[in-house]
């Protein structure tokens, strides 16, 4: 069984805000896959939460899961 939550847990996040869309831009770098919110930590909790349907749906088409490449931290 795929652990999902291993996979949200490990992938790379980047997040920007954008004067344009006047909100904070989250993307799945793996996956290609970008969500928004009002702050940074909303729009980590919206890139997750899609990044869990986009997973799920992979699963559910028998398709396979792009692994996780690194982690990104800043200092």
């Amino acid at each position: 069984m795929i652990d999902i939550l291993e996979y949200i847990k490990n992938y790379s996040y980047l997040v920007e805000f954008s004067s344009e869309d006047d909100a904070y831009l989250a993307k799945c770098l793996e996956l290609g896959i970008m969500a928004h919110g009002d702050s940074q930590e909303e729009a980590i909790q919206e890139i997750k939460e899609a990044v869990r349907v986009h997973l799920l749906m992979l699963v559910e088409d028998g398709e396979q899961i792009p692994k996780y490449k690194s982690i990104m931290v800043n200092l």
